[in-house]
């Protein structure tokens, strides 16, 4: 039980919708166990909107990259886990090169007390980022926490039972993905879990960059659940409320007059098993963050343009399709609000 339990857990933050697949090297009697998984996908993001593109995309073209692979390792020896886990991704983020990177994603070792409860430290993800899309059923995620993700410096605990998981995360100055220091990092979260119903709360505060960066303070809420209503039919809720604090000011290096932004948002989202092979995926999407909104403060003309607005609003409408247990093929066609007009994407899990 415990060795499942582990396998599960570890790699469940790599793969989408539920599908693991991992070559075994070697699994002993007395329960060490070695493995070896791995992913890579080719697709991207079509017709990106430049009136809703302002914080999602480094570039606003007719078709984005976001191209993917990993490659990992899990064990356990005796008591003692360790995971090494190497991304090939395109930086297509706001902020980032747009090019194509090779990175560690995970690099720590854990000590599992029981089989019901583990610590993992190093390079690992903050706790609430297992569950930060709990219930959002698309393939390509849509409404973002703004959660930490992956971080180094950080020691982990989680404890899973029967129908009950939490989980707590401390990581010594924090960074945002493209390099921005954020502070110190208190993550957590708890959820039930059942085959019908089943709910993830999280939190997250950091303790802010002191001037080194544009980012200050930040509290954070986050709220995911899946209720099965038919057998073939899951229907799910994300949502989050952040406060964050921001510069709006910069004298040489230092970053000067913090001031706080509300931001929230929330999606219902909907998928439906019409075969083994064949999902229909659906979503309805609302996103309001205080630094769109022309009528206050802090408006920035020279970011973004007044047709913006202060929230947003869109929906999706899709498939995926598996010829086979390891091969996904997703089409999402947007509209409204969106950032975009469509996702395509090919993903293969080994």
């Amino acid at each position: 039980m415990f060795k499942k339990t582990i396998i599960a857990i570890t790699l469940s933050s790599s793969f989408a919708m539920g599908i693991s697949q991992a070559a075994t090297i070697y699994n002993h009697d007395n329960g060490d166990t070695l493995n070896i998984y791995g992913e890579m996908g080719v697709g991207g993001h079509i017709g990106a909107n430049s009136d809703y593109n302002h914080d999602e995309f480094f570039d606003t073209k007719g078709y984005v990259d976001d191209s993917f692979a990993t490659l990992g390792v899990t064990g356990k020896q005796s008591n003692f886990l360790y995971r090494l886990e190497i991304d090939y991704q395109r930086e297509n983020w706001l902020g980032g090169s747009g090019e194509l990177a090779l990175a560690i994603d995970k690099l720590y070792l854990g000590y599992a007390f029981d089989e019901y409860q583990w610590i993992e430290f190093g390079l690992t993800d903050t706790a609430f980022d297992d569950y930060d899309h709990f219930g959002d059923l698309t393939f390509n995620k849509s409404i973002e926490t703004g959660e930490a993700g992956d971080q180094e410096n950080t020691v982990k605990y989680q404890a899973e039972f029967t129908n009950l998981r939490y989980g707590v995360s401390y990581t010594y100055e924090g960074e945002h993905k493209a390099g921005f220091l954020q502070g110190d990092i208190v993550n957590g979260y708890i959820g039930y879990f059942s085959d019908y119903f089943s709910a993830v709360i999280g939190a997250e505060a950091r303790g802010g960059s002191n001037g080194i960066s544009q980012y200050g303070e930040q509290q954070l809420l986050g709220l995911g659940m899946r209720v099965s209503v038919l057998p073939k039919l899951m229907l799910g809720f994300n949502g989050f409320i952040e406060d964050e604090d921001i510069a709006t000011r910069k004298s040489g290096d230092t970053y000067l007059e913090y001031e706080t932004f509300r931001n929230y948002g929330a999606m219902l989202s909907a998928k439906y098993q019409l075969s083994e092979s064949w999902e229909i995926i659906s979503s309805y999407n609302y996103e309001s963050y205080e630094g769109w909104d022309i009528e206050g403060p802090n408006y920035d003309y020279e970011e973004l343009p007044p047709v913006f607005g202060k929230d947003r609003i869109w929906g999706s409408l899709g498939f995926n399709f598996s010829p086979a247990n390891n091969i996904v093929l997703s089409l999402e066609g947007r509209v409204g609000e969106a950032p975009e007009a469509a996702y395509a994407y090919a993903r293969v899990y080994f």
